[in-house]
């Protein structure tokens, strides 16, 4: 008992030290509300095979929108916003999210609403979705 007490400081240093490297970045470029915005549709990306255009669909549901997935040929008439994606992944004892880039634009006008980027220094051990959904919410409080 008494070795373990006396290495207590370090074992919460490590902590504090591990913890502080488990960080990430997320940036919202500055552009139009996405407030008033309710059908999205998500474009499908050919070289995804994690699902990620289903998982940001599945976040805009879940923050009340409406989202459809698909190539852009299979775009509804009433689409007001599409959101468009780039991912990279990092390879450590198991595959990680380390980057995403979520673009929002005018269906009609090429005219982007805003766009948000994740990055993480050090690959964080949760789920994927549990990142969409946080730069979800970020770009539809915006």
């Amino acid at each position: 008992m008494k070795s373990l007490l006396s290495r207590l400081p370090l074992i919460l240093s490590l902590g504090l030290l591990l913890g502080g490297c488990a960080s990430f970045d997320s940036t919202l470029d500055s552009g139009r509300s996405l407030k008033k915005v309710q059908r999205f549709f998500v474009l499908s990306n050919h070289n995804d095979n994690r699902a990620l255009d289903r998982q940001i669909a599945t976040a805009l549901q879940a923050h009340g929108r409406t989202a459809e997935v698909g190539p852009l040929t299979m775009m509804p008439d009433d689409t007001q916003a599409v959101v468009s994606f780039a991912d990279n992944w990092a390879w450590d004892f198991g595959e990680h999210l380390v980057f995403l880039k979520i673009s929002v634009r005018d269906p009609s006008k090429e005219q982007y609403y805003a766009s948000i980027t994740f990055s993480a220094r050090v690959p964080l051990r949760e789920k994927p979705a549990v990142t969409i959904d946080r730069l979800v919410g970020a770009l539809l409080e915006k």
